[in-house]
């Protein structure tokens, strides 16, 4: 194969671009778009600092930490019977009797969310995106928004005065039957679950259609057009045009969502549950809060937590080379093929 070479002025061959060495490339990209890298500059170091230098503090999870020597100072960790074994807090966990239950919960949760969740704002945004009433749209989306903004503390306090015994839900409940006389519902086993997942939908779906909706107003309105002349209905535009085009944005969220599997939502979990529901709430999160910092074992919850993110990289990866084969076969090159005949057809008749 011929090499790509471009000429100099003398008549001897330059090095392409693709020849050159990273330095080379990275002096010469930064000479012309140095103002980025200087925007850029606070946000790098800033991941540095909270996120990639704390990564040190994992060698915990292979010691037996004690505060007083510090993290390189305390041995490593030792089993039972006093020989070491720096894998001896992962073995803990494993054998844990609640090793079971942690995992199911956090699981159940985790695909409750992305099956209930997830999908809420998309049909919000795709709803929001048919109104063309323009003042009732904004007003809509501000009422939908609002949820989000309010503390997670008084989001969790309003859970429970309503699912209280005295509260709304938890009088309808008891009027049907379901509880009895003079008791609440999130202390019920059977609701706790749904509790939890409703009130998510609620506080999450408005301001996680912000990104979809305007996934949505970036859509070539020439698509709908040219389907409207093929005589395409609403349905076949959604899911030919619509979903397809902004399928891209909700597959990055997914791939967020399938990585943080295990890491579920540790705020509203520790606010609404107590030990009548520990076999139905208690996820990883919580419990590693629970026995870290409250019971003080902080080498085994590091070594619960490092469990955590290896599991959820390894489904990040898994997850990005599915989306990447699904990207490949989407109805979407299709769609915006047929499209484009249209408007060919269309230029032809003109």
């Amino acid at each position: 194969m011929k090499k790509s070479r471009v000429m100099k002025a003398g008549g001897a061959a330059a090095p392409s671009a693709h020849n050159k060495t990273f330095g080379v490339r990275l002096k010469t990209d930064f000479s012309r778009n140095y103002a980025l890298y200087i925007m850029i500059l606070p946000v790098v170091v800033f991941f540095i600092v909270f996120s990639y230098f704390p990564m040190v503090g994992l060698i915990a999870a292979f010691k037996d930490y004690k505060t007083t020597q510090g993290i390189f100072g305390s041995p490593w960790a030792t089993n039972l019977e006093g020989v070491t074994d720096i894998f001896y807090h992962f073995k803990t966990f494993f054998a844990d009797p609640y090793f079971g239950r942690l995992i199911r919960n956090t699981l159940i949760f985790s695909l409750l969310d992305i099956l209930i969740v997830f999908p809420a704002p998309v049909i919000l945004a795709l709803l929001m995106n048919y109104i063309q009433v323009k003042p009732y749209r904004r007003v809509a989306q501000t009422m939908v928004y609002m949820p989000y903004f309010i503390s997670m503390v008084v989001v969790c306090g309003l859970v429970r005065d309503f699912t209280s015994e005295s509260g709304l839900f938890g009088v309808m409940f008891q009027k049907l039957g379901l509880v009895s006389e003079n008791t609440g519902i999130l202390g019920d086993t059977r609701f706790f679950r749904g509790i939890v997942i409703v009130s998510n939908v609620w506080q999450s779906t408005g301001y996680g259609s912000i990104v979809y909706i305007a996934a949505l107003c970036a859509i070539d309105k020439t698509f709908y057009e040219a389907a409207d002349i093929d005589g395409a209905g609403k349905a076949a535009k959604l899911f030919r045009i619509t979903l397809p085009s902004i399928m891209s944005t909700i597959m990055i969220f997914l791939l967020l969502k399938i990585a943080g599997i295990l890491n579920y939502n540790f705020e509203k979990i520790y606010l609404l549950y107590s030990i009548p529901t520990y076999e139905v709430g208690d996820i990883l999160s919580t419990y590693v809060y629970r026995i870290g910092i409250e019971q003080g074992r902080l080498s085994y919850t590091t070594a619960i937590s490092l469990f955590i993110s290896v599991v959820g990289f390894v489904l990040l990866i898994i997850a990005n080379a599915i989306v990447k084969r699904f990207s490949e076969n989407s109805p979407r090159r299709h769609c915006c093929s047929a499209v484009f005949s249209t408007r060919r057809n269309l230029r032809t008749r003109r």
